[in-house]
């Protein structure tokens, strides 16, 4: 059994989206853990952080623990999982950690075009996020991805990473 292949980065960097086309491609199980965490705690996210940041942290910090013992599975994480240290450390277990680097004017002109409600603040709040997470995201990866080419070559890029990682 192989590593896992772990995505990390910004709310809209492209984490789920490339996961899934990743999944697709690879053969691989997809996780999405807000997914996980909320049908491990019948609660949403926003639910969860009504209890506090610090409680969510806790819960999200026990799911990656869980997740972390999964083999050849593709890995969706939260923006915030590098925040604790120990999410990082459970993941790179058995995982390769990508950080998905994605120019925060792409990110909220996609969040402009869906409408998500993702950012409260928009803007702002993505800057504000980018500045306080980026030296922890850089620091965290195994390798840096840049998510501004079509989505086909990064899939194409991370799978051709993978497969030399695991000597296949």
């Amino acid at each position: 059994m192989g590593k896992n292949i772990v995505l990390i980065g910004l709310p809209g960097a492209g984490k789920t989206t490339l996961g899934k086309l990743l999944s697709e491609a690879l053969g691989f199980p997809f996780i999405d853990s807000d997914c996980y965490i909320e049908e491990r705690t019948g609660k949403t996210i926003p639910e969860l952080f009504e209890a506090g940041e610090e409680s969510f942290r806790a819960i999200e910090a026990e799911a990656y623990k869980e997740i972390a013992l999964l083999e050849d599975t593709v890995i969706s994480t939260g923006g915030g999982v590098v925040k604790r240290n120990e999410n990082i450390e459970a993941l790179k277990k058995n995982g390769t950690i990508y950080y998905i680097d994605r120019p925060v004017e792409d990110i909220t002109h996609d969040i402009q075009i869906s409408n998500r409600p993702l950012l409260k603040d928009g803007l702002k709040k993505i800057y504000s996020l980018k500045a306080e997470r980026e030296a922890l995201y850089n620091a965290a990866a195994d390798i840096v991805i840049r998510n501004d080419k079509p989505l086909e070559e990064i899939v194409a890029a991370i799978a051709q990473q993978h497969a030399a990682q695991n000597n296949e």
